[in-house]
């Protein structure tokens, strides 16, 4: 449903799911590397959220290649709003962050 939900927002079309989802395994690969570098966070199941949204963009269309270069280019951005949410303390930091993750929660 939450998918469903972010597919909505970007437009429904398979690029726009396959960009909800390179997004949502960036998130989850930018959080698992702030944990591993933080003691406020644990990694929890963060590797294989990004795993599972991965392999849906995949499905959706998009190549592994171009999977990996576009959450690849997302990543550091991802790690800077975690850390700036959870460092920082930063307010928008904080509510792009909470509004991502119920997107890409589950």
């Amino acid at each position: 449903m939450i998918r469903a939900a972010l597919v909505l927002l970007l437009g429904a079309t398979p690029a726009a799911a396959q960009e909800a989802d390179v997004t949502c395994a960036a998130l989850w690969l930018g959080y698992a590397d702030f944990a591993r570098v933080s003691a406020y966070l644990d990694i929890g199941d963060a590797d294989r959220q990004a795993a599972r949204h991965r392999a849906m963009a995949i499905r959706a269309g998009l190549s592994p290649k171009d999977a990996d270069r576009q959450i690849d280019a997302q990543r550091g951005g991802m790690f800077l709003l975690v850390r700036a949410t959870v460092e920082d303390d930063d307010p928008l930091s904080r509510q792009l962050f909470e509004r991502q993750m119920q997107l890409c929660a589950g």
